[in-house]
């Protein structure tokens, strides 16, 4: 009996890891719409725009429009383009779009 549920584990596991497993699957519109934001502002490196975005996404989680991991995530990227890490920012932007579609 364990050792079945062992090799359940571990085929969902392989299988994971061949398809391969996304952070950011599932979010909402509005999570979606500001992770585009954020890949504008990321690239076109506008710092500027970051707390305009940032206060955009407060506003959203105060009426209920995304959820506290959707800020966590949204937050993130816009933490590290503070810290001047651009690329990061961008990518974890893309990848927050790109996991949409898969």
């Amino acid at each position: 009996m364990i050792r079945h549920r062992l090799l359940k584990v571990l085929a969902c596991s392989l299988l994971c890891l061949s398809v391969g497993c996304s952070d950011y699957q599932g979010i909402s519109p509005t999570a979606y719409q500001y992770a585009k934001a954020l890949y504008n502002v990321t690239n076109r490196r506008r710092s500027e725009k970051l707390d305009q975005v940032s206060d955009l996404i407060a506003a959203s989680q105060q009426e209920g429009q995304i959820t506290e991991q959707e800020v966590e995530w949204l937050e993130r990227i816009i933490e590290d383009a503070r810290d001047g890490d651009w690329q990061t920012a961008q990518k974890m932007a893309r990848r927050m779009m790109s996991d949409q579609v898969q």
